[in-house]
């Protein structure tokens, strides 16, 4: 079952970072993730008003799993925690995404198991198998390869910010990752209670950002409302919570979620940069693309 969730998440975050693409492109990215975040708080705050009304609605079934429970006030602030690291790795991503084509961000971003790999490395000094040794080689080279077809498009790896960007939402993700894996086993959340929660504090962080720094700036940052910042909403939110559900179930083989999610993912969204953004220079990013997926194989199996 739990192959079955990781697969549906990582179709779901495919089309999110496609829908991603199309929102932030000539538009203010603050307001975009302020009316995103906005809408995925009022899917979840229902649950959270009507399991501390009734919760005996949720007694049994699904509706158990959908229960939100209550939480310790460490317990909030550990997730407000969890908020502000993914609250930052989305302002450098969509940054990033706004201005580098689908096809060399997706690559980029699904070095994150690497990058989860050397981090465990330095930090906790972990020893590494001669497998993870490979996909860590194999990441980097297929980094080399993505430089020199990013130059094709006037985009030099070294000196774009854009780059070192999304290289550092791809760190607070790896981040991530480990934070929610403490969350649901070391202090026994729910994933429906970290998502709904997690939501909301991300949209009264995104809030006080929306107000206070790019509403008094709004002349010089347009914004223009598209459609897509609702399917954003509703399908990293559906996505989350799918991920979480499956990554919670005593079954489940963690290492290859990553795997099952950044692979699927890192397919969906550069077939449509091919075929829907009618992104240039596309044989010379299959290599980094094939090195970038045997080294998710290496990494995660």
């Amino acid at each position: 079952m739990w192959v079955v969730l990781s697969l549906t998440s990582a179709f779901l975050l495919g089309f999110y970072d496609i829908f991603k693409k199309q929102t932030v492109v000539g538009n203010a990215i603050i307001p975009v993730l302020f009316y995103s975040t906005l809408i995925s708080g009022l899917l979840f705050l229902p649950l959270v008003v009507l399991s501390h009304l009734q919760p005996e609605w949720f007694a049994g079934g699904f509706m158990s799993k959908l229960y939100i429970e209550p939480l310790t006030a460490r317990q909030h602030l550990l997730i407000m925690g969890k908020t502000a690291l993914i609250l930052c790795s989305w302002m450098f991503s969509y940054s990033a995404m706004k201005h580098l084509p689908i096809t060399v961000v997706g690559p980029v971003n699904q070095l994150r198991p690497a990058i989860t790999v050397i981090l465990m490395f330095c930090v906790f000094h972990e020893s590494l198998t001669w497998l993870q040794g490979t996909g860590v080689v194999l990441a980097i080279i297929s980094f080399y390869f993505m430089n020199r077809s990013g130059k094709l498009e006037g985009i030099n790896f070294k000196s774009n910010k854009w780059v070192y960007m999304l290289l550092g939402s791809a760190v607070l993700v790896a981040l991530s990752g480990v934070y929610d894996k403490f969350l649901l086993s070391k202090e026994s959340i729910s994933p429906a209670t970290i998502q709904a929660w997690y939501t909301i504090y991300d949209f009264l962080m995104m809030a006080v950002l929306f107000f206070f720094i790019w509403y008094p700036h709004r002349e010089n940052q347009p914004f223009e409302w598209r459609w897509g910042i609702v399917a954003m909403a509703v399908f990293v939110t559906v996505a989350d919570v799918i991920y979480l559900t499956g990554l919670k179930q005593e079954a489940a083989v963690v290492v290859l979620i990553p795997l099952i999610l950044y692979g699927v993912r890192l397919v969906v969204s550069f077939i449509y940069g091919i075929f829907g953004f009618k992104e240039q220079n596309i044989r010379s990013k299959i290599v980094p693309l094939m090195m970038v997926l045997a080294a998710l194989v290496c990494l995660c199996v």
